[in-house]
This record gives C-alpha cells, sequence and structure tokens, in this order.
C-alpha cells in the first residue's frame, strides 16, 4: 500500500506538547518555529488503529478498563512473535501507563532508598529522573564514542556492577540518543556482567520497531529465556505515534513478578481506546510500519548529505534505530547556550547535549519522523545558522 507521509497535518489547537510549548520553554523561538525536539512524529497514524479507535468510541462509554480480551494479548504476542522471532507468554504481558511510569516502578520496586542504578550516558533524561524521584543514586557509565561511532566501555560498566549497592541497570536498546542498536555480542556481555553481580536488567525497547534498513534489533530476553532479572518494556507509541495513549507492555520475566505487578496494578490501568488501538496497531500495520522505516531512511540519508555539503565540520553517522538524527557540533567551537540561542533565534526548536544528562556537549537531536519538507526546513535553518 501507498500513505502519504509527505503530508502537513495542522496540529494547532490540538493541546500538542510538540507544537504547543515550544515558547514557553524557550523564549528566543519565533512563532513560526518548526518544532522537531521530542519524540513524537509528524505522520498520521495507521488508518486501521484510526478505525479501531472510531469504532470503540461507538460503543458510547469509555469505563474503566483493563486487559481482559484474549485476542489483545494474541496480538502482543504474534506480533513479538513476528517480527524478531521472540517466543513470549501472555501471562508475562503486564500493562503500564508508558515506559517512563515502568522505569518509576522499577526503581521503587525493584531497589532500595541507598542502591545505585546504572545508565549509560549521554542518556535519556526520564532514566535520570527516575532515578532521582525515589532518591536513589544515578551511577553513569559513559558510552566511548569513536568517530561518531558509540560502543559500551565494558570494563567501567563491569566495575560499576560489581559495587554492591548498584542493583539495577536501564538499558536502551536502541539507543537514545545515540541511535545504536546493540547487536548480541554487546547484550551478551552487557547481560553477563549484570548478572554476575545479580544486577537487575529494565530493558527500554520502545524503539525497537524503528529501525534503518539492514538492522535487526535483538530483545535482551530472547537471548535469556530463563532469566528471571529482566523486565522488557514496549509499547506501540513510538512506532505508531500513539504516545498520548500512555500505553505500554512490559514483558516480565519472572511470573511471580508480573502476577504481583499486575494483581497491584503498579503500573496504572488501561483506558479503552489505547487497548483496542494496540490491538489494531499489532494486528494490522506491519506494512505501514515497513513504509514508514523506509521514509524515514531517506530523511536520515537527506541530513547527510547535506551537512556534507553544507556543514562538513559537523560529524554524523546516520542512526541504527530510531528516527533521532545525533549530529556531533564541537567542530564549530560554540557552547550549547549559543547553538541553542542561534539555532532558535532562525526558528528551529530541537533539543541539545546537556538535555541528555552528561556526555552530550556539543551535540543537537532532530527528529526526522517528519514530511521531507520540513526536514529539509530544517537543514536551510541549520545552514543559516552556522554555515
Amino acid at each position: 500500500m501507498m500513505y502519504n507521509f509527505d503530508e502537513i497535518i495542522d496540529r494547532q489547537n490540538t493541546n500538542s506538547v510538540k507544537y504547543g510549548t515550544g515558547m514557553m520553554m524557550n523564549p528566543d523561538l519565533p512563532k513560526d518555529h518548526i518544532p522537531m525536539w521530542i519524540a513524537d512524529m509528524d505522520f498520521a497514524c495507521p488508518q486501521p488503529v484510526l478505525d479501531a479507535m472510531k469504532d470503540r468510541l461507538d460503543k458510547k462509554i469509555l469505563g474503566y478498563s483493563m486487559l481482559l480480551d484474549p485476542e489483545y494479548y494474541g496480538a502482543v504476542v504474534t506480533w513479538m512473535q513476528r517480527r524478531y522471532g521472540w517466543t513470549i507468554s501472555p501471562s508475562s504481558i503486564v500493562f503500564s501507563a508508558g515506559v517512563i511510569k515502568a522505569l518509576q516502578v522499577s526503581v521503587d520496586k525493584l531497589t532500595a532508598p541507598t542502591d545505585g542504578v546504572i545508565l549509560n550516558t549521554p542518556a535519556y533524561h526520564p532514566f535520570d529522573d527516575a532515578v532521582r524521584l525515589y532518591g536513589r543514586t544515578p551511577v553513569y557509565s559513559p558510552l566511548v564514542n569513536v568517530n561518531g561511532h558509540y560502543t559500551i566501555d565494558f570494563a567501567d560498566l563491569e566495575r560499576k556492577a560489581a559495587e554492591p549497592g548498584n542493583t539495577l541497570f536501564f538499558l536502551c536498546n536502541p539507543h537514545n540518543p545515540s541511535g545504536r542498536v546493540w547487536t548480541e555480542d554487546e547484550l551478551r556481555r552487557i547481560a553477563e556482567i549484570c548478572f554476575a553481580n545479580d544486577v537487575f536488567i529494565v530493558s527500554d525497547e520502545i524503539h525497537a520497531d524503528i529501525i534503518r534498513e539492514g538492522q535487526v534489533h535483538i530483545p535482551l530476553a530472547k537471548l535469556y529465556p530463563n532469566e528471571k532479572r529482566i523486565i522488557t518494556c514496549t509499547a506501540p507509541s513510538k512506532t505508531f505515534n500513539l504516545a498520548g495513549n500512555h500505553h505500554a507492555n512490559l514483558i516480565i520475566s519472572d511470573p511471580d513478578l508480573a502476577a504481583e505487578w499486575l494483581q497491584k496494578r503498579f503500573c496504572g490501568m488501561p483506558t479503552a481506546l489505547g487497548i483496542d488501538a494496540c490491538k489494531a496497531a499489532y494486528t494490522y500495520c506491519d506494512d505501514w510500519v515497513k513504509s514508514m522505516n523506509d521514509y524515514v531512511d531517506e530523511n536520515f540519508k537527506l541530513v547527510k548529505k547535506r551537512l556534507e555539503e553544507e556543514l562538513p565540520q559537523a560529524r554524523f553517522n546516520i542512526a541504527e534505530g530510531t528516527y533521532l538524527a545525533w549530529i556531533d557540533m564541537r567542530a564549530f567551537h560554540r557552547t550549547d547556550k549559543e547553538l541553542k540561542k542561534l539555532i532558535s533565534g532562525n526558528g528551529l526548536l530541537i533539543e541539545y547535549g546537556p538535555d541528555f544528562v552528561q556526555d552530550g556537549d556539543g551535540f543537537i537531536r532532530i527528529n526526522l519522523a517528519c514530511p521531507r519538507s520540513l526536514v529539509n526546513k530544517a537543514m536551510d535553518i541549520l545552514s543559516k545558522s552556522l554555515g
């Protein structure tokens, strides 16, 4: 099927965080700025998803809801099997009102007040926020940047995992913001280090479906089907532009832990629309995902071409996963504040290195899940600002 990812959809007056809050956060932005910051697509949700939500509205009541429909569990199970060859049990699926909620609950329920939680940096800021929310200590294990390609410092990770007070590791795969899709060898080394030191792993795999052509995402838990010290966070939100539904599926390998989290509803309850949207997405939208990924692949190629031609000082490798471009601007010798003021003043709202905890100074992150015309406008602004 053909999908119109070039469509410009008016998001004004829709209570959109992406489009409605920029000038509140950043006074340097003009009114007509282009928002390419938060990980929220500008593509229309797939039609089967919209149809399923409309059908649910036709039932006229949106009361308290639970995951009671066997077809829902079947949709999630078959999606994981179809895309990743990963066999999961329906009883391992636990709802969460978003992945951030799952991170927060994990810190609360899996660690003690004096514990440390390890995360690779640069990092998605809610990782750090979740740790601090409950008074735990974030423990940073910086990634190694070799000519724009990020790798894990396994020696550093092993040292920190061996410290008795560090009991939880937040894995991000694909990694945000670098876009790395960790290989099987890398995942096995991470797991072996953590499990040897009795460190529990919460694996955020929310971007798993969004990878470049030729890349393969491997769920960590697939490699360790009998290991109970893994929680995998998945969601339809990034893939199908459904973040506003706050709907995630945790795959909890420990049956007792899964039953407890489900029974006590640690991560909240789903909405009626979220349930039907997820079921439709995982049942009818494989072709849409393939087409979306193909389109985003071309957006990445466009950015790389224009940077090479117009801003050759910038260092940029196309991300292996996610729809987020992570660009090294350090050769321009400007502080993050200077970069932000200059680029914002010319009308582009993006994110900057300090937004990603630490080890991101001099970088910018641009959301490329948008029509190609907006990508070109964003590149025009970057060239004007720094060319």
